[in-house]
């Protein structure tokens, strides 16, 4: 653009950064040598040299963000002629482009850029099934039931619909009959058997062995690092297409240093992703130059210079690296001769230009606040307001405004990114002055869905360094109030969408940075987080962990969940409770310590734990609660009895589900199906969903048992379970379904044949499988299977909770010994209650 043109409407002083040549001469040059290398045959996953990265680096402020927007509409021929751009390239190919934009988020959304790369490439006629399939099942696990999000390619084409064809062509194929506008986790492992035995129609793609080992770790584990891994099924599908018809992609990620430093965990997503696309032109604008060329970096898989040749800062060829420097002072005061009494600015004198040029270093930012200021001049402005630091040029601006927007502005400060409620409401102040606030100069507009403001980094800087000696400034005590109220808004907004898991997230990350950046601590936002789905994916939204401040000892404790075992779970639990901690993260690490004790057969050192923390706190219904139940899973009926007698939980629900548990055990069915039944209702009343569906659960497995369900009942229950992604309620609900479907035997066969596919690979054998095996041998007289099944369950060393006692009674029907009874003891009388309920089963 010419700077005749420096005046229309959105244009800017940083703007004056993206005009010069020698960045679109190298863009030009990256493009050109890429697309060689993609039609050559170089850029593939075979080959271990990627030459796929054109970083641009340098200071905040110089206009990095805005220079990746230019290049990517130069690229799409957006940029008007008459500008001094060469004309856009005339190529013989489609051009695709995808954007990311890490500002303000620490986080690598690692399924949300590998969707983008695949929005980019869509298109009819173009299918990508390595890619979906290993998509579907990713989805299936991390977020089951949860709707793909809609999104299109810019020509209109539907992203989704064509995902979900191939989803939906490969699991009919395969004869499961499932529907899959919802990614469930049955849809998830139909597709993993699919796979598994071969019977994908397209032979290329049977052969696919990273599609088969993709999607059974997402089966396993659906983790960022697979979702990253995802990328690498694009690339697979890309490379297969005819060369002719193989599009020109380029990514352009913008604010890369966000995710990079610190732990580097966030780098190593990007650098995943970036690794196994080598048929994409990634674009970066950074602060700091990339070191992946240095095989010494901790963490990153790939790295060195014979995996990134282009990222040595002595190399010559593009695509390569490029530190942008700063605005030549000729360029600089062209600009300011231009905006002098134009489009709303004032008369600037030469005084006034040669101020602003020596203060602005060359940087367009300051250029743009410098004409901010002189616009608020009802006269020809004073030289002596300009030529400062950037600093005291933003403190220059900030006396200018209303009060109100002053205290929004410091509001904003602390803040990577906001909306105009979320400003209105902490500061206290109208909407409109928010609204005011944020068509100001100081605020820049970005793409985020429910957070679309934020103040430059620069300028937020300046803001948090505000000296105390200028009128109206914070303190840090003032800040840290304010930041208070921001953490009370984002509860609210958090608490408005109890069910968007996502949304949900961005509120937390958001509240937990603050708690970070002023040592606050919120006791909301640790229940809120500890009752999210998947402790993994919102371990991967906090700050770094640290031992010196609350939310950095709370990182500490979901540490735990970043892709470890349970048995290295328990070991980092154990270490972690070795080290000085808050009171409350010190209660919740002993509390989900035992949680895991009991889960793994350890019920004795779970109720240790329990038992010391009731002391603690006495009153505490969860606890006395939790004291109760694991005394239960040890069959300490009498002991069980005195503590629900001396120490009850005060939560009415709590104490009835317990009641019902030890009348189950003696054989009144009624009243262990009311007990769960009621505690669901209390549950889902006070919007704990997924808690309040185990209860039921619990409530339908004990009806079938008792005759009083209906098949119709177990498939609703599948079918919410499988929404959820409650993988042990959905088997549970499928083991109820087999009961009653026990006159049936080809009915029944069927039904456990899918218990067995829902099992995951890392979930043994237990009750569900063995009770339904024990009722149909007892109906065949197959006394054999009874006494396997019977050796199995008396040698197994998990928890034995009371889901295991019709299993247990239907075993001691057949006349062999109880698996709750130490050996050489004499079993209790079976029950007439129990035996009549058996018989019926088994008549």
């Amino acid at each position: 653009m010419s700077l005749d043109d420096v005046f229309e409407p959105g244009w800017s002083a940083v703007d004056l950064f993206t005009d010069r040549l020698p960045e679109s001469a190298a863009f030009s040059a990256a493009v050109l040598g890429h697309l060689s290398n993609v039609l050559d045959g170089r850029a593939v996953l075979d080959r271990p040299t990627r030459n796929n990265v054109l970083t641009f680096y340098g200071v905040g402020g110089i206009g990095k963000t805005e220079l990746s927007h230019r290049l990517e509409r130069w690229l799409g021929g957006e940029v008007p002629g008459g500008t001094d751009w060469p004309e856009p390239l005339r190529l013989d190919h489609q051009v695709r482009s995808a954007r990311l934009d890490f500002h303000g988020s620490h986080t690598v959304d690692a399924i949300g850029a590998v969707l983008a790369l695949r929005a980019a490439v869509a298109g009819a006629g173009r299918p990508f099934p390595a890619f979906d399939l290993g998509l579907a099942v990713w989805w299936a696990h991390a977020r089951p039931g949860s709707p793909l999000p809609e999104f299109r390619h810019p020509a209109g084409f539907d992203v989704r619909g064509q995902i979900i064809d191939t989803v939906g062509d490969a699991v009919g194929q395969a004869g499961y009959g499932l529907g899959v506008g919802q990614l469930t986790v049955r849809v998830g492992l139909a597709i993993v058997n699919t796979i598994r035995q071969g019977r994908l129609r397209d032979r290329l793609l049977r052969d696919c062995a990273p599609l088969a080992a993709i999607a059974e770790e997402a089966g396993r584990n659906a983790t960022p690092w697979v979702a990253a891994t995802l990328a690498g099924l694009l690339s697979w599908d890309l490379e297969r297409l005819v060369r002719s018809e193989q599009s020109l992609v380029v990514a352009f990620a913008d604010a890369v240093e966000y995710v990079q430093g610190g732990d580097r965990t966030q780098e190593k997503l990007l650098n995943r992703i970036v690794h196994l696309t080598p048929g994409v032109l990634w674009v970066m604008t950074t602060r700091r130059s990339l070191d992946w060329a240095d095989p010494t970096v901790p963490v990153l898989r790939a790295t060195g210079p014979h995996v990134w040749p282009g990222l040595s800062l002595r190399t010559a060829t593009e695509p390569r690296q490029h530190l942008v420097g700063d605005l030549a002072d000729a360029d600089v005061t062209r600009f300011l001769e231009r905006a002098s009494g134009s489009q709303g600015n004032p008369e600037l004198s030469s005084e006034v230009i040669g101020r602003i040029r020596d203060g602005a270093h060359g940087l367009p930012l300051y250029l743009d606040l410098s004409l901010s200021i002189a616009r608020q001049s009802a006269q020809a402005p004073d030289p002596e307001l300009f030529g400062g630091p950037l600093p005291a040029l933003v403190t220059r601006i900030l006396a200018d405004l209303p009060e109100a927007e002053r205290d929004l502005a410091r509001t904003a400060s602390l803040l990577p990114q906001f909306d105009v409620r979320l400003l209105a409401e902490a500061s206290g102040r109208s909407e409109g002055d928010a609204v005011r606030f944020c068509a100001r100069t100081l605020v820049n507009e970005h793409h985020h869905p429910w957070f679309p403001f934020r103040l430059h980094d620069a300028v937020r800087s300046a803001l948090r360094d505000e000296s105390v000696a200028e009128p109206g400034a914070w303190t840090a005590e003032d800040r840290r109030r304010r930041a208070d109220d921001l953490l009370q808004g984002l509860r609210g907004r958090h608490d408005e969408t109890p069910e968007d898991v996502e949304r949900r997230l961005a509120m937390l990350e958001l509240a937990a940075r603050l708690c970070a950046d002023h040592d606050l601590k919120a006791d909301w936002l640790r229940r809120s987080l500890f009752e999210l789905p998947g402790m993994a994916r919102t371990a991967e939204r906090l700050p770094p962990p640290n031992d010196r401040t609350w939310i950095g000892h709370l990182a500490r404790f979901f540490d735990a969940y970043r892709g470890r075992t349970a048995e290295e779970r328990l070991v980092h639990f154990r270490d972690l409770l070795g080290t000085p901690l808050p009171a409350d993260i010190a209660r919740a690490t002993r509390l989900f310590l035992a949680y895991n004790l009991r889960a793994r057969g350890e019920a004795e050192a779970a109720l240790a734990l329990l038992r010391a923390l009731l002391a603690a706190e006495p009153e505490s219904s969860l606890l006395r609660y939790q004291v109760c139940l694991t005394l239960l899973s040890l069959r300490r009926f009498d002991e069980f009895e005195r503590q629900l007698r001396e120490s009850p939980p005060t939560e009415e629900t709590e104490a009835r589900r317990l009641v019902s548990d030890l009348a189950w055990e003696r054989g009144d069915l009624a009243e262990g199906i009311a007990g769960p039944r009621l505690r669901a209702e209390r549950l889902r009343s006070l919007g704990r969903h997924r808690v309040a569906l185990e209860n039921e659960g619990t409530a339908l497995w004990r009806s079938a048992v008792a005759g009083r369900a209906r098949v119709e009942t177990c498939d609703e229950m599948i079918a919410k379970s499988d929404w959820y992604g409650l993988r042990l309620s959905m088997r549970t609900a499928l083991t109820a379904k087999a009961v009653l479907q026990l006159p049936d035997d080809a009915a029944v066969a069927a039904t456990a044949a899918e218990i067995d596919r829902v099992r995951s690979d890392t979930e043994r054998v237990g009750w569900r499988e063995w009770t339904v095996a024990v009722l149909r041998a007892l109906r065949r007289g197959d006394q054999h299977t009874v006494e396997q099944i019977s050796a199995a369950a008396t040698g197994n060393d998990t928890s034995r909770g009371m889901s295991w006692v019709p299993l247990d009674r239907a075993l001691r029907y057949a006349g062999q010994p109880s698996i709750f009874t130490a050996s050489g003891s004499a079993d209790p009388p079976l029950g007439e209650r129990w035996r009549s309920a058996i018989a019926a089963l088994v008549a």
